[in-house]
């Protein structure tokens, strides 16, 4: 079983309503991983800034990674990879975020 089988027994409803893959698709590829990304890099930054920052960092990061796994280790561009690549991105960031906020933590206790 390859993942397009997989991930289309698992969303039977997408391939029936075009307009939700859409907007699951877009916020997936354009917003989602960028806006992980933002806790990592800026802390300080307000609402606007973190929503117009995770734009540009996820269409960076996500067509860079995707370019960079097909060059470099043959991965053959689908969109099951993509997705799975992106999720990858993501759980990442999500990891290092909560890395970095714990040796804030550890800093913080240390001092004290």
């Amino acid at each position: 079983m390859d993942f397009s089988e997989l991930f289309s027994s698992l969303l039977p409803f997408a391939e029936r309503l075009p307009i939700i893959r859409a907007i699951l698709g877009f916020i997936l590829v354009f917003f989602l991983p960028g806006f992980a990304w933002t806790f990592v890099f800026f802390s300080r930054v307000n609402i606007i800034e973190r929503i117009v920052l995770s734009f540009g960092l996820s269409i960076a990061a996500v067509t860079l990674s995707v370019i960079a796994l097909n060059i470099l280790l043959g991965l053959k561009i689908t969109g099951a990879n993509s997705i799975l690549v992106i999720i990858a991105i993501t759980i990442i960031a999500v990891v290092a975020y909560f890395l970095k906020r714990l040796a804030r933590q550890q800093e913080s206790r240390d001092e004290d």
